[in-house]
């Protein structure tokens, strides 16, 4: 296992994403975002050994894409694109063989009431969708 190993796979889903064309955020968000936005979250995954020297090889990753527009259709066509970018993907690390992207969750469309657009007077829409894969040492 690499120092970089978390980054790497992180580095992999942003590439699918990257290449799928889908704007996203990683983190912040800024005071005024143009609508629509993805937010791209990532855990730091769980790690197993499945050798029989019980070295970790085997290593589970969840990753959040957060979807926000100003009403909930635009919500719908903004998560729609991330899945078709991520689903059945397989991130692309060297050193490791990953299986395909699947999305394990999805919250109801509903409003952030944290927010309120200066534009519009309305709260945005948001959904999250969480994704998961495992990928293995070769």
């Amino acid at each position: 296992m690499t120092a970089t190993m978390i980054h790497d796979h992180q580095t992999a889903i942003r590439s699918i994403l990257d290449n799928a064309g889908v704007t996203y955020l990683s983190g912040q968000v800024p005071d005024k975002p143009t609508f629509p936005y993805r937010v791209v979250a990532f855990g730091v995954g769980f790690d197993v050994g499945s050798k029989l020297e019980g070295s970790s090889d085997e290593h589970s990753f969840w990753f959040y894409v957060t979807s926000v527009a100003e009403s909930d259709e635009g919500v719908a066509i903004t998560a729609d694109a991330s899945r078709f970018a991520l689903a059945d993907a397989r991130p692309v690390v060297p050193g490791y063989s990953s299986t395909r992207i699947k999305r394990t969750t999805s919250t109801p469309i509903q409003a952030d009431d944290t927010v309120t657009s200066t534009v519009t007077n309305r709260h945005p829409m948001f959904a999250v969708d969480t994704y998961y894969f495992v990928s293995f040492a070769d």
